[in-house]
């Protein structure tokens, strides 16, 4: 047979590749047409001045002018295509996605839903209906780029914000209602055990409510037992819900003050604010908290005086995201307790959270009874507060409030603004009288980030008081001088970062606050990394100086090691080796005052339930050796962590669970992740241990094919997919994906329907031993056409559980009877089933 003519150098072997299973030659050229045309993202590989051979082409039967389409880039077919879509990086699912005769997007209506995008007036080509009008949005939005990947069905949209729509409030926009009870938990533990002492300690964070009716119910705890000395503490205990009428989240019971005026404050009471801040789920911030443990530590982190969040963390840097803030304007208070007690604090000043906490234009109102307790056992005062906060223009807003009790005032207002796109400042003024000491002061407030470079990030801030501002609960308190002279006086931070792909990562962070006292307090935190060919090499720097060393709730040992902690610097230089993909080596040395330490680590993630770190380290001046160890498991419905560290003093062992449960109509399902407040359940039929992809990460069914989504955004759409690959080989899905547009407070079943089947390759004869001629037609007993007979007498059933006789009508005009008798018990882990039958004359 005479060799075809090259197609096209890049495109050949994709074509031969795509029909090697099928013969004669003719069909090699259809089924390569096929797949030059279904594939145009393979065809993307041409360069401009590389073509087809069209003589080629022409002698197969292949139009030239596809060559002509495909010559200077992949695109779509002219028509309706099923695509992915993007928006500023976020994936919002499948869309039907129109393309005109040179493959460019159309902008129809149910794009623009589609994506959140305002619908410009303006018409580039009209549609049979309106649903298929083009509207000009790239004429309107000239800045958005586009981007489209036929070869995965991708279309990627970067649009500037002014073309966003406002969240939606039509009750027919997003699903709505239904009804499960939650319970969140994330408790820890450390033992240790030394000569003659021995220290305890436990806390355990929960949250128990339930969504009904659009309703958020929530109950949100701390527990703390701390050498025997226990305690509770109430973080929030509400209820919401989402007012569409007045586009406003209403709040009711034990909150947190959102205003974004005012600093927060723990009422007994009620509020009314905008769709922004609440629209997030907590957590979803970008608020950094960095710094350095001399030891495996329990980081304490409060906002408001509430404790927000309390974790483990081992020797070495760590990096706190994802805090659940009360609010934008308060500060975080960091403590860093090591096992034996040892106490070191830094506070990360809201001015510098870089509008981690955006605030949305609208009107904010607050009522209630102040909650935190009062040192002079004072009754608390009723607070009620109120701002507004307009828009100015496209990238700046202005806010101005009022707060008043019987015997406090304060006024206050906030700008924020974006200058070319790049410098975002933001400023905040507060004004305050006590009326019952008869003084006065004021608070202001600064931060400016930008970056300086193309890889280079700076992020400023300011904070300063008079000595008569006052907060609430500092109104009235005239007696208690020193709390007042223990006030900070100005405050100051200063952030850089620079990634370059020579020199490395650099980062910077400054804070300084001083008292009116005449104290001070600094703390720096410089990182320096670089990655070379076989190995990773980090710097690190943590330092601070001053700063108040009453511990009066540490033991006498405690405080000793409290002095040597708070001031100095620590140094830490590690360098990390890759042994494979997921085993790392890790050597260091540390210096932190005069303590000089140097180790191994080596961690390993063993598959994705299991990683486990196991290091020894050794202090080079007191000659003494320590040795630990962590494992981290995720049995699928719940997180577990667990170490153990042994030096010549003391032994230490620590412990970590985490997760979730959902109560719904259909039973009790458990969750590795804490749920939020808009939630679902997936089910997979009766199918157990599938794994899902959700907007929070992987889940796996239980036994009865049901799993938790633990969040889903509200007012926006989310997908969620059953990974094909961890279902037995006889299920099948009619659709292994869906896009959920999620009202916030409701809860969601999503449910795919799955399919049994039993696939059967049958090496069927005729009765004299002949296998059935290639071509012959098979029919079920109602006449329907299934498949046809290949080579070598080869039929292959998708599905024989429904099947029993079949009718096969050979090339004679003849027919005879198939008679299927499978084995009993299908074998689930095979793809298929091999069989032979005899076809027999009717």
């Amino acid at each position: 047979m005479k060799k075809p003519k090259k197609l096209c150098s890049r495109t050949h072997y994709a074509l031969n590749a795509g029909a090697s299973a099928f013969r004669p030659y003719r069909s090699n050229v259809f089924v390569g047409l096929v797949t030059l045309w279904g594939l145009p993202g393979y065809v993307s590989a041409l360069e401009l001045g590389e073509g087809f051979d069209l003589a080629a082409l022409t002698a197969h039967g292949i139009d030239p002018q596809v060559s002509e389409y495909f010559r200077s880039a992949a695109r779509f077919r002219e028509g309706v295509h099923v695509v992915g879509l993007r928006v500023n990086g976020n994936p919002l699912g499948l869309v039907d996605a129109r393309f005109d005769y040179q493959g460019q997007l159309c902008f129809t209506p149910g794009l623009l839903d589609k994506a959140g995008l305002l619908k410009p007036s303006g018409i580039i080509r009209e549609g049979i209906t309106p649903d298929q009008a083009c509207h000009d949005f790239l004429g309107e939005f000239p800045s958005t780029m586009v981007r489209l990947r036929p070869g995965s069905d991708e279309v990627t949209l970067v649009v500037p914000t002014q073309s966003l729509r406002e969240p939606e409030w039509e009750a027919g926009s997003f699903s709505r209602g239904g009804a499960a009870a939650l319970f969140n938990y994330d408790v820890l533990g450390f033992d240790t055990q030394s000569r003659g002492d021995s220290s305890r300690y436990m806390s355990a964070y929960t949250e128990a409510g339930f969504n009904l009716g659009d309703w958020i119910v929530r109950s949100r705890q701390f527990y703390v037992s701390d050498n025997g000395k226990t305690s509770t503490e109430h973080v929030h205990a509400f209820a919401q819900r989402d007012i569409a009428a007045l586009q406003s989240t209403f709040q009711v019971g034990q909150i947190s003050s959102n205003n974004p005026v005012f600093g927060g404050l723990q009422l007994s009471g009620l509020q009314f604010s905008p769709d922004g801040q609440l629209r997030m789920p907590a957590g979803s911030n970008d608020v950094v908290v960095e710094g350095l443990a001399q030891s495996q530590s329990r980081i304490e982190v409060r906002q408001a005086a509430a404790l927000i969040y309390s974790t483990l963390v081992p020797e070495g840097p760590f990096r706190l995201t994802g805090l659940p803030l009360l609010n934008g304007t308060s500060d975080l208070e960091v403590s860093v307790i090591d096992v034996r007690g040892a106490r070191r604090s830094f506070v990360v000043p809201a001015a510098s959270f870089r509008g981690a906490a955006p605030v949305t234009p609208g009107y904010y109102l607050s009522l209630g009874k102040v909650r935190e307790s009062s040192v002079d056992s004072k009754e608390q005062p009723v607070v009620a507060m109120a701002s507004g906060t307009w828009g100015l223009g496209r990238a700046s807003s202005l806010g101005f409030g009022l707060l008043s009790t019987d015997e406090y005032q304060a006024a206050g207002g906030a700008l924020s603004s974006v200058f070319f796109q790049r410098v975002a400042v933001g400023g905040r003024h507060n004004l305050s009288r006590d009326s019952r000491d008869k003084v006065s002061g004021a608070r202001s407030t600064l931060s400016l980030s930008s970056p300086l470079f193309a890889d280079m990030d700076m992020n400023l801030s300011a904070a300063s008081q008079t000595r008569g501002y006052r907060e609430v609960l500092e109104a009235g308190q005239s007696s208690r001088v020193d709390d007042f002279d223990g006030r900070f006086r100005s405050q100051y931070t200063a952030g850089l970062s620079w990634a370059d792909p020579i020199l490395g990562g650099f980062s910077l962070n400054y804070t300084r606050s001083s008292q009116f006292d005449g104290r001070s307090v600094e703390h720096l935190f410089a990182s320096w990394n670089k990655g070379f060919r076989h190995a990773d090499v980090a710097l690190v720097a943590d330092s601070q100086v001053g700063g108040s060393r009453r511990r009066s709730h540490d033991t006498s040992i405690g405080r000793e090691r409290d002095k040597r902690l708070e001031e100095g610097i620590s140094i830490r230089l590690q360098v990390s080796i890759p042994l494979g993909e997921d085993r790392r080596l890790v050597s260091y040395a540390s210096r932190r005052g005069d303590r000089l330490d140097a180790g191994t680590l080596l961690s390993e993630r063993v598959n994705e339930y299991v990683n486990y770190e196991v290091g020894v380290e050794r202090d080079l001046k007191g000659r003494e050796q320590a040795v630990r160890g962590h494992v981290d498991v995720m049995p699928r419905y719940t997180r577990v962590g667990l170490g153990v560290s042994r030096d010549s003093l003391s032994t230490s062992y620590t412990g970590q669970l985490q997760g979730g449960v959902v109560a719904h109509a259909r039973g009790l399902t458990f969750s590795p992740y804490a749920v939020q407040d808009t939630f679902g359940i997936v089910s997979v039929g009766d199918i157990g241990s599938t794994k899902v992809a959700t907007p929070l990460g992987p889940v796996w069914t239980d036994f009865s094919g049901q799993a938790v989504i633990a969040g889903l955004p509200a007012y926006s759409s989310s997908r969620v997919e059953v990974q094909t690959q961890s279902l037995p080989k006889h299920i099948d899905l009619k659709n292994g994906a869906k896009v959920l547009a999620a009202g916030r407070g409701s809860f969601n079943n999503v449910d795919f329907e799955v399919v049994k089947v039993r696939r059967l390759l049958l090496e069927v004869h005729d009765e004299q031993g002949r296998p059935l001629p290639q071509g012959a037609s098979v029919f079920d007993k109602d006449n329907t056409f299934l498949t046809s007979v290949v080579g070598e007498g080869m039929l292959f059933l998708r599905n024989a559980n429904e099947l029993q006789t079949l009718k096969v009508s050979l090339p004679d005009s003849t027919t005879c009877l198939l008679q299927l008798n499978p084995e009993q018990e299908p074998n689930n882990d095979k793809l298929y089933e091999t069989a032979s039958a005899v076809c027999h004359a009717p």
